[in-house]
């Protein structure tokens, strides 16, 4: 479960910036359905980020991805020379040469007892190099040094073993964690693990390779391909019964213009690139095979979001969507919300809104909801509405935003807007 992760001079966030999943002290009636207790601590299984357009709503969710694929990926997701794919805050031409950190706190389960404990991860990291790296764990609540790299690497008591061999893996374009992982030490193994199966991915909202890994799930999985085409039927978007997959083999021509690493991906699991179209049958009467295609934007990012929905509702899960309200009306943004609050029990989620309904609509809790202004020399701030004081509990959170009271708003300025398009100036 994560608990809090902070950022600092990655893409658009400039000076550190904090998003936390830890629940306000206060008992609310809704702790039940919003929180999970872990550890001794409480968890929010959601936190919802608004902003204007180019604030960096997104950023700070891309931001924690690349850190988490980097730290339990990056053994094998890089080549021993290649750079790392990191973009510093380029608005200011100091931080433009230094560094990017992340550091993220999470709780699981010990690796060496069945006790639910506090770690600690921090990554310094430029394009050439991890700079420093740490790990700690709390057993019995005492904080303890897994590891800590900086022009070395010092270990921790509990790293017993195979530590000579994990030092001469990990390059300079790697984390500790993953040549631990490939060196298959327990102790972070059982770290890849749990975030390997747990995380996600981000969702982005102008993603369009995620209905071919829906496809791909149903075609393995039937009773993967029943719930889908159940949650399509009961959403209301078509008396829809059932759901075609056809597999065709891209052509020849087309596979030489995969790039090389692309296709050697796929000889690794030994599959052969197809493309699959996909269905849906609608019953009218009769049976009509309608091409996902032709569907509407909704009805196909509902069966886009079905395998995350089905994930986390289904096991433990930590999923980012970007935009999630894209494409969908009020009533099926608010089922999505709702069925994951009411079914899922140690997934969490973090999602980018421009829906101002949401903020009273009662799904969504002041401390899950977080906004994201830009300050004047453009890096990305964050706050959640807790961190705010003397605000009423029957006060409209939709009016105090659309007031500007949390800022995060868009700052257009109209009559510069009409003048450039000769519209009547303060008509």
């Amino acid at each position: 479960m994560i608990l809090e992760f902070t950022v600092k001079n990655t893409l658009s966030i400039k000076d550190e910036q904090l998003i936390s999943f830890e629940a306000a002290e206060s008992v609310h009636e809704d702790d039940e359905l919003h929180c999970i207790e872990y550890g001794g601590k409480k968890f929010l299984k959601l936190a919802c980020i608004y902003g204007a357009n180019a604030s960096g709503k997104t950023k700070i969710a891309e931001a924690f991805a690349f850190y988490v694929h980097f730290f339990i990926k990056s053994f094998h997701s890089l080549q021993p020379t290649e750079k790392i794919h990191f973009f510093p805050f380029l608005f200011d031409s100091k931080t433009a040469s230094e560094p990017g950190e992340f550091s993220i706190v999470f709780y699981a389960k010990d690796f060496d007892s069945e006790n639910e404990i506090r770690y600690e991860y921090f990554i310094k990291l430029n394009k050439e190099r991890v700079l420093e790296e740490s790990l700690y764990y709390s057993p019995k609540g005492q904080r303890k040094l897994i590891f800590e790299r900086k022009d070395a690497i010092k270990w921790g008591t509990c790293v017993t073993g195979a530590k000579k061999v994990i030092a001469d893996l990990t390059r300079d374009n790697c984390s500790v964690v993953s040549a631990g992982a490939q060196a298959k030490h327990p102790i972070f193994l059982y770290i890849y693990d749990h975030f390997n199966e747990r995380f996600k991915g981000m969702i982005d909202s102008s993603d369009n390779t995620l209905s071919g890994y829906v496809a791909k799930r149903m075609e393995e999985y039937e009773d993967f391909k029943k719930k889908v085409t159940q949650l399509l039927a009961f959403s209301d978007v078509g008396n829809i019964t059932d759901i075609t997959i056809k597999k065709q083999e891209l052509p020849e021509e087309f596979l030489k213009s995969i790039p090389e690493e692309v296709r050697n991906e796929f000889t690794k699991r030994g599959e052969t690139p197809v493309i699959r179209n996909v269905s849906l049958i609608h019953h009218y009467g009769n049976d009509i095979e309608l091409p996902l295609a032709m569907e509407s934007a909704g009805t196909q990012k509902i069966m886009e979001l079905a395998a995350p929905l089905i994930d986390i509702t289904q096991e433990p899960s930590l999923c980012l969507i970007d935009e999630l309200e894209s494409s969908l009306h009020q009533e099926l943004l608010e089922m999505f919300i709702q069925l994951f609050l009411e079914s899922s029990t140690d997934s969490q989620i973090l999602f980018t809104s421009h829906n101002q309904e949401l903020l009273d609509s009662g799904f969504l809790r002041d401390d899950e909801i977080w906004f994201c202004n830009k300050d004047s020399n453009g890096g990305s701030k964050y706050n959640s509405i807790a961190d705010y004081t003397g605000i009423r509990k029957e006060t409209s959170r939709k009016k105090l935003y659309q007031a500007d009271k949390f800022g995060a708003l868009p700052n257009v300025d109209m009559n510069r807007l009409r003048e450039l398009f000769c519209a009547k100036k303060n008509r």
